[in-house]
């Protein structure tokens, strides 16, 4: 069985808490994965992760990695800063890449790696992670399979004390993109930027217009008393809303219901589940993101979501940063 070797690029929080984790993991399923390298500016945080996940080689130069072993794939786990330069020389090389989120500083950097994929035929994903939660994937079957349309699609991000600038961008992007997975693609939006009293980062009121029809609402609220993500989908007669289960939020380990006709229905409620039986990568995610990645390079199919899936959660995010209605198309 040939080998699928697979580099990583970033040593850092995401690198070492979730996608290291998931691909250690995934060699039981896939034998012929190997974790052929593990870069990182900090050597010793190259290193840490090397010794703690078994990956074969380190190093601090990128190019470096490219040029030394021949991968089948590569991790690019670096801030939004970083990314276009590191993506590049990857995609230049025909390696097939899987790219944190938000893959760029800009809806044009996105546009400009989506270009150097095509051109070079190069397989991509960013990571997106709540499109590969369970719970997620069963509410979208859900929706789909419901005898009338959804109608309204209301969401909200609460964090606590994140005050960083770019929050609406950086972060709120995951929030826009899952609302785009379960809504479809969007025709307009209105976007309410509000400076709360005693805040230090702005707050966010997005209404969308989708294209089927649907309409939303999303608050972004980053300097709340609680964390958490909801997702609820109004439809006539019937809802159905999740709590997504992100491990530093009060909805840990998460939950689904569906409501008809008065009646509750509890499609999954993880809380019911031990702590010992909690597959704590599988249900947020990431496990799912990673494996779709190498199953799509072992079996040469194109991995979702792309660059080109994500661009218009790229551009919505942009818009909202900026407190800026769009009309698409």
């Amino acid at each position: 069985m040939k080998s699928l070797r697979i580099g990583v690029v970033g040593a850092g929080f995401i690198s070492r808490t979730y996608h290291c984790a998931s691909l250690t993991r995934l060699q039981k399923k896939y034998p012929q994965l190997e974790l052929a390298a593990i870069c990182d500016l900090k050597e010793e945080r190259a290193r840490e992760l090397a010794s703690r996940f078994g990956f074969n080689k380190v190093y601090t130069d990128t190019g470096e990695m490219i040029v030394s072993e021949k991968l089948d794939g590569a991790c690019i786990l670096v801030n939004p800063e970083s990314m276009k330069k590191v993506a590049l020389q990857f995609i230049r090389r025909r390696i097939p890449v899987l790219l944190e989120k938000p893959p760029g500083v800009s809806s044009s950097e996105v546009r400009e790696l989506f270009s150097a994929a095509e051109k070079h035929g190069v397989a991509n994903l960013v990571a997106l992670n709540r499109r590969f939660m369970p719970l997620a994937l069963r509410m979208k079957e859900l929706i789909e399979q419901a005898e009338r349309p959804p109608q309204l699609l209301i969401a909200e991000m609460l964090r606590h004390e994140r005050t960083e600038p770019e929050f609406a961008f950086g972060t709120a992007v995951h929030a826009i993109d899952l609302m785009r997975y379960l809504g479809g693609d969007v025709a307009g939006l209105r976007v309410k930027k509000l400076e709360l009293a005693a805040n230090k980062a702005p707050a966010y009121i997005v209404e969308f217009d989708f294209e089927s029809g649907l309409l939303g609402r999303l608050s972004i609220l980053p300097e709340t008393g609680m964390e958490t993500e909801r997702y609820t989908v109004h439809g006539n007669n019937w809802t159905i809303t999740l709590e997504a289960p992100l491990d530093w939020t009060v909805d840990y380990p998460g939950r689904l219901l569906f409501v008809e006709g008065r009646k509750r229905h509890f499609i999954q409620d993880n809380r019911l589940w031990p702590e010992s039986m909690r597959d704590h990568l599988e249900i947020t995610g990431f496990l799912g993101e990673v494996e779709h990645f190498i199953s799509c390079l072992a079996g040469g199919d194109r991995p979702q979501p792309s660059l080109a899936d994500c661009l218009q959660s790229v551009e919505i995010a942009e818009a909202v940063l900026a407190g800026r209605n769009v009309r698409f198309g």
